[in-house]
């Protein structure tokens, strides 16, 4: 009984996921900095806004975020963050509206590290051999497979 409602809590921590969609993704490669840059449209198809729920004691909360997590192809040509747990490429910057009125899309981007001497032509080719991430400060409240969305 007590992993049932553990698993409900965690199924249902962030009531609004299930109104968020992908709308559109696209990816650009920076010739000059070596970065692959994703730009990303996630639509709330809900009747609530889309918002952070993270709550802590400090003044600058994370908020929504949305992040690229390569699959190990992608991770052999990009800069990986050696000092995480988790799989994470180096970020170069992004940035997000953080807030998605109901019917809206927002916009986020995304840029990270090409290794150095990469084939930029594997790069556009393995861009979608990832993961994309919603986070509302460090939980994880959806995940879109890449590659079944490059299939489609």
């Amino acid at each position: 009984m007590f992993i049932l409602i553990i698993s409900f809590f965690l199924l249902t921590g962030f009531d609004g996921a299930n109104q968020l969609a992908l709308s559109n993704i696209e990816t650009t490669i920076i010739q000059a900095e070596n970065i692959l840059r994703y730009d990303i449209k996630l639509k709330n198809t809900g009747t609530a806004p889309f918002k952070s729920h993270f709550d802590y004691p400090g003044h600058n909360p994370l908020g929504l975020e949305v992040v690229i997590r390569p699959n190990k192809k992608l991770a052999s040509k990009m800069e990986m963050d050696n000092s995480s747990k988790y799989i994470k490429m180096i970020s170069i910057g992004g940035g997000s509206d953080g807030f998605i009125a109901p019917g809206d899309e927002g916009s986020f981007h995304l840029e990270y590290k090409i290794k150095h001497k990469t084939d930029l032509k594997d790069i556009e080719k393995l861009a979608f051999d990832s993961t994309l991430i919603v986070l509302d400060g460090i939980d994880i409240i959806k995940e879109f497979p890449l590659e079944k969305i490059k299939e489609n």
